[in-house]
């Protein structure tokens, strides 16, 4: 439909010009046409008229009726025109048509009175005698002096108009053939340039579409095919510069996407620009947020709009921290500052959030375990300086006293040195790696026996029976050394922890379960609360702090179990009631 209208607009401009154009020619061609015809008509009388004039009596001769009879013999010959030949009192003498007898007098007719004066006289006018319209030339014989006659020429205007419609009817045939050409020439050119142009405004509605590798087709017109050059070339800066807008967009979104930290961007509205899944995640937003809403209407938090509003009264950048989750249990960092343009005009804020509460917890830690690292080497010093100066200000001259303090002071110069090596051994732990131990596939029972003969001493003297419940075939790929002191650790935990007089035993197993080697130690005594199951593999967590130094713990056997296992690629579990003992798991992968 588009591209009819668009060729009718064309092409229908062309044919009311053509109309025009051609119409003006048939005009003034008929015009003209008509009156040069009418000019040669009188011409042509008038040189007839003359000839005719020419065979009259020259001189003082007589115009008579001899005269008259030979004049009209003589004109016989000049074909179908009629000639009349009146005398100076409007007599007609003669007629090559008509009887002169029976006509009336002539002096009154408008070509013969204007002949009579002007020498020649012409009128158009309707004949009486003949009952014809007829074309009428007098002349007056001769031009100058004494009047002799008046020779009249006259034709039927029929004819004259018979020949000019037939002179008509051929202009108009040729310029018909002209306009009809012409409009098929101009028919042609609009399919020529309207095909094109309609390729242009479909191809070019395509591109502005989206459709940005569509490219025009070059015509044949020179103009056109240029500008379907400049339109391609326009198109193909435009893909460049929209594929690279759109890489960094997509690189932008990519970035935004895998940030773990929580990006808020807004406008001076405080209208959301753009909200990564790592921010709505910490917000504890479901649906995305659209563009343009507003952020206190998908935000509910007072602490992040109030950090905006801080950030839009400083010039620096703002941070604060805040609680949230259910629990109350997730803390994060939140820093705004402002976002501006080219021109250093700001156009919004910007906002940052990190979950640090691993961070805060690993704080805790680090201040937890430097406290109790402090507490538990204070301990033995303290105790190794006190009787060391009791000793200097007289105790050695009491031989038995002397004795008793010097072996407290070697008992906790030997806590000491336990609670250092346990350091040592977990600080080295923590610096090794799946990848760098070294590995092979060991029976795991000659691992336990090992483990088992190690604490069979200690056992014996708390009045406890150490068993063993493992398949001889049962091996894993481990380092035998940690994994043995692993379990040492774990044995030396329960013998110290898992006495009782109901059942004095300690059951050390290994079965496979799965994927994994399951090394299990088990003893039958009080119990853990399940409050502090989460935190036993924790470096120096006590349940009871007092009972864990008297029977010489030092708050590291477990967390060093657990490291040996994670650089195996294990997990640690533990399994407690109150008064059914503790089950004590390490997982290997087999």
């Amino acid at each position: 439909m588009r591209n009819r209208i668009l060729f009718w607009q064309f092409f229908g401009a062309h044919i009311v010009i053509l109309i025009v154009a051609v119409g003006s020619v048939a005009l003034y061609a008929w015009h003209t046409s008509s009156r040069e015809f009418h000019r040669q008509w009188i011409r042509e009388l008038e040189s007839q008229a003359k000839l005719a004039a020419a065979l009259l009596p020259r001189g003082d001769g007589a115009v008579d009726d001899v005269a008259a009879q030979r004049f009209m013999e003589r004109l016989k010959v000049l074909g179908d025109r009629r000639f009349t030949l009146i005398l100076p009192d409007g007599k007609v003498l003669g007629d090559s048509e008509s009887d002169a007898s029976r006509m009336d007098l002539h002096h009154e007719r408008p070509e013969v009175k204007m002949a009579k004066r002007t020498g020649m006289g012409i009128s158009e006018r309707y004949s009486a005698t003949l009952g014809k319209p007829m074309l009428y030339l007098a002349q007056r014989v001769p031009p100058d002096g004494p009047e002799q006659a008046v020779v009249r020429v006259s034709v039927p205007v029929r004819s004259l108009t018979h020949e000019l419609a037939s002179t008509h009817r051929t202009l108009f045939l040729l310029l018909g053939v002209v306009l009809v050409a012409t409009l098929v020439l101009s028919y042609w050119a609009a399919l020529r340039i309207i095909g094109p142009v309609s390729a242009f405004r479909e191809g070019l509605d395509r591109i502005g579409g989206g459709d940005l590798s569509h490219r025009l087709a070059v015509p044949a017109v020179p103009h056109l095919a240029e500008l379907a050059r400049a339109i391609n070339r326009t198109a193909d800066r435009l893909q460049k510069y929209i594929q690279a807008v759109d890489d960094e967009r997509n690189m932008r979104a990519l970035i935004l996407a895998n940030m773990t930290r929580g990006v808020i961007a807004i406008d001076r509205r405080h209208a959301v620009m753009d909200i990564n899944d790592s921010a709505r995640q910490m917000l504890g937003l479901k649906e995305p947020v659209a563009e343009g809403t507003r952020i206190g209407e998908a935000v509910r938090y007072a602490e992040l709009l109030a950090l905006i509003d801080a950030s839009e009264r400083q010039e620096g950048p703002v941070e604060r921290e805040m609680v949230i989750g259910e629990a109350g249990d997730i803390l994060l960092n939140m820093r705004a500052t402002a976002l501006k343009d080219r021109e250093s005009n700001r156009v919004g804020t910007l906002m940052v959030l990190s979950d640090v509460t691993v961070l805060r917890k690993l704080e805790r830690v680090r201040q937890d375990f430097v406290a109790n690292v402090s507490h538990e080497l204070r301990t033995p010093v303290t105790s190794v300086k006190g009787f060391a100066e009791t000793l200097l200000d007289g105790a050695m001259n009491d031989a038995a006293t002397a004795e008793r303090f010097l072996k407290i002071i070697v008992r906790q110069a030997s806590q000491l040195e336990t609670i250092i090596r346990d350091l040592l051994d977990l600080s080295r732990l923590e610096q090794s790696s799946s990848q760098t131990l070294e590995r092979q596939e060991t029976p795991v029972a000659g691992v336990l026996k090992s483990a088992v003969e190690l604490c069979q001493a200690r056992a014996s003297e708390r009045g406890l029976t150490v068993m063993i419940d493992c398949a001889e075939k049962l091996s894993v790929q481990m380092h035998a050394g940690l994994i043995e002191q692993a379990v040492v650790n774990l044995i030396d935990n329960a013998i110290k922890y898992g006495a009782t007089a109901e059942q004095p035993q300690v059951v050390v197993s290994a079965r496979r379960e799965g994927a994994c080697v399951r090394l299990a130690v088990r003893d039958f005594g009080h119990g853990v609360e399940r409050a502090h199951l989460d935190r036993l593999f924790e470096r120096f967590y006590r349940v009871d702090k007092g009972r864990s130094r008297e029977m010489g713990g030092t708050g590291l056997g477990l967390a060093i179990v657990k490291h040996i296992v994670l650089i195996h690629g294990g997990t640690v579990g533990v399994e407690s009631e109150l008064g059914q003992g503790a089950t004590f798991s390490l997982y290997l992968p087999a």
